[in-house]
């Protein structure tokens, strides 16, 4: 199959070209439009005069959690600004009245509603006193539930705080629904989650649908899990029906360590790689449980650590043994510190890409950016500036001026020389379309939040950077024959955009949409 297009804006990654040809699933040709008519092809696409780019690597999500929140109600921004709008929402929900069944939301910051503080079960039981009511925080570690919620897991006053989280509490000592960071979330998790096989992969089929509408053509599953089912078999399971996205998968660490297991899972479809293991060091800065030097602004509060340096040691021998990478949830400047402390003057066990990656990497002083320039381990930064874009009222109720200033420094990490990357760690942060791209790249050029908040714009880098951090840096990051540019001999992953994002105001690039899409030179329709 060859397939030509032809009169578009073409942009490769570094150069522009009008037309470009495509022989099965390769990029075979990049010319003028003049050119291409002098060539034989089966299909000919006027591309309109629209900008064409390689299509977008989301590097740090969770596909899972979003194939979950598809059909479940949004508690973010714009939508929700109150406990009392979402209340009303959630009491729209499609699974209102049915038996058994789950009222799900998502996406709710506390700092964001109106009543400045997190729902309790007070709030939820609103919703509802027969079924159970759960909405997950915008960070996807904490979640709040109802009365009913509380009751299925078997939560009372007696049960102690888990391992890696804590359960909120009346003044009284009666447990409110706070369930605070994984370790807690798990315990309503455990009751809720009991999908067969079929179903769970009939609900990631969705994904191809839900990306194809974001430009996305490869994804990161940050928390890849063994069970109750093997996160490599659904997704090897939904390949083989047709999900176009290509998947890395970093398995979570306590999974590895409770199932004894010495050897990395291998998925059973090429289009989905087992790419390392997944550690946390802490939590997050907006709940402020993010691992940090120096208490929080108005705190006593430094954050909790969750994973040990043991943790990291056996991360270590077990990442090299399996030819693996090593990715760390780190926010916090003292959790990023005690990585470089424990790793730094270890040697790379891999050459092709970075050993160990470092998510979110929120706090990244000056002097820091130094020290893992000049360490020894080949470390990469993925970050994500939509965190910033969307909560930084949360950030700036948690840090002073000087730390706020050293959140997501994007020009100072690419000025560093360590190999950084965007990304979107969605549904993980509290905003509509966590995962759109185009926000992400609003935020990273502008460094200008979405309530007009200045987000430190000597920070800020340029169109072309930023496109980069989400495609040619991307593809870095895991262990690919791509390089996530629209070259000859590369796989043709392409987007066409609804309008040119070199000519159009950065204000207005989200409302950008994907005219067509190409994976593997196969056509994604909607």
């Amino acid at each position: 199959m060859k397939r030509i297009l032809v009169n578009g804006k073409i942009f490769t990654g570094d150069k522009f070209f009008s037309a470009m040809e495509i022989t099965d699933d390769k990029v075979s040709w990049l010319g003028d439009s003049q050119g291409a008519r002098l060539r034989n092809a089966d299909e000919v696409v006027d591309l309109k005069g629209r900008l064409t780019l390689p299509s977008f690597w989301d590097i740090h999500t969770h596909p899972l959690w979003i194939a979950e929140t598809i059909g479940s109600v949004a508690c973010t921004p714009p939508n929700v600004a109150s406990i009392k709008e979402m209340i009303t929402a959630l009491k729209k929900s499609p699974q209102v009245g049915k038996k058994d069944a789950w009222i799900e939301g998502w996406g709710y910051d506390e700092s964001k509603l109106a009543e400045g503080r997190t729902p309790t079960i007070d709030d939820l039981d609103q919703v509802s006193k027969t079924q159970p009511v759960y909405v997950l925080r915008s960070d996807c570690h904490s979640c709040v539930v109802n009365s009913v919620a509380l009751k299925l897991a078997g939560i009372t006053k007696e049960t102690p705080d888990p391992f890696g989280g804590m359960i909120g509490h009346f003044k009284n000592g009666d447990p409110n629904g706070v369930m605070i960071e994984n370790g807690a979330t798990k315990l309503i998790k455990a009751v809720k989650e009991k999908d067969t096989f079929e179903n769970v992969v009939k609900k990631t089929m969705k994904l191809t649908t839900h990306y194809r509408a974001r430009g996305i053509g490869v994804i990161s599953d940050m928390i890849s899990l063994m069970s109750p089912y093997d996160y490599g078999e659904i997704y090897s399971e939904a390949a083989r029906r047709g999900l176009a996205q290509e998947v890395y998968l970093y398995y979570s660490i306590d999974e590895i360590k409770r199932l004894q297991l010495t050897t990395l899972p291998q998925p059973s479809h090429p289009q989905v790689h087992a790419a390392g293991i997944k550690l946390f060091m802490d939590g997050t800065i907006s709940n402020q449980t993010a691992r940090v030097k120096k208490p929080y602004k108005n705190s006593e509060g430094t954050g909790f650590a969750i994973n040990t340096v043991e943790d990291l040691k056996f991360a270590y021998e077990f990442a090299k043994k399996n030819d693996c990478q090593i990715a760390i949830h780190a926010m916090g400047d003292a959790s990023i510190q005690l990585i470089l402390d424990t790793y730094g003057d270890l040697a790379p066990w891999l050459t092709d890409r970075p050993s160990i990656r470092i998510e979110h990497a929120t706090l990244l002083s000056d002097k820091l950016l130094k020290e893992f320039a000049a360490a020894k381990m080949n470390f990469a930064f993925v970050t994500q500036i939509i965190f910033l874009y969307a909560e930084y009222a949360a950030y700036q109720k948690n840090l002073e001026e000087k730390r706020l200033k050293e959140c997501y420094p994007l020009a100072s990490l690419l000025k560093s020389g360590v190999t950084t990357a965007l990304s979107s760690d969605a549904p993980a942060t509290a905003w509509i379309k966590p995962d759109d791209v185009f926000a992400s790249l609003t935020a990273a050029v502008t460094r200008i939040g979405a309530n007009g908040e200045d987000l430190n714009h000597k920070e800020a880098i340029d169109l072309l950077a930023a496109l980069q951090l989400y495609t040619k840096a991307a593809a870095k990051m895991v262990k690919t024959d791509k390089t996530a540019t629209l070259s000859v001999g590369q796989s043709a992953d392409i987007i066409v955009l609804s309008q040119d994002l070199f000519t159009t105001n950065p204000v207005k690039w989200q409302e950008t949409t994907i005219e067509k899409m190409y994976l593997r030179g196969a056509e994604i329709k909607n």
